[in-house]
């Protein structure tokens, strides 16, 4: 499972990149998700992004990017699971692999 880490309150942009057998996915027509939960069973997100809210400049080459801002990423300090939806146009929705968000605490506010 792959893993990002991040100070509380930091902001930071997040970069994906979507693979099938090793070749990249284009998702220039995708409509795109990325939600976190402490929890899968969880209800509620922690973090949600929408479509809007991704930078999809090299989404051609299966790379998008999503920025994260202080509020998002001012969590309890905890090890998260997040996921990536990638829905087609054609109907098809695939999902990432979890993620596992790490928010550490912050030393200085």
């Amino acid at each position: 499972m792959a893993s990002v880490s991040f100070k509380q309150g930091e902001a930071k942009t997040l970069t994906l990149t979507v693979t099938e057998g090793g070749a990249a996915v284009d998702l220039s027509a995708a409509t795109l998700e990325f939600a976190v939960k402490k929890r899968k069973s969880d209800t509620s997100y922690v973090i949600r992004k929408e479509d809007g809210d991704f930078d999809k400049t090299q989404a051609a080459d299966g790379i998008v990017s999503v920025d994260l801002s202080a509020a998002d990423t001012n969590q309890v300090p905890w090890s998260y699971v997040g996921e990536l939806k990638v829905a087609f146009s054609a109907g098809s929705i695939d999902k990432s692999a979890d993620l596992t968000v790490v928010i550490e605490q912050a030393v200085i506010d």
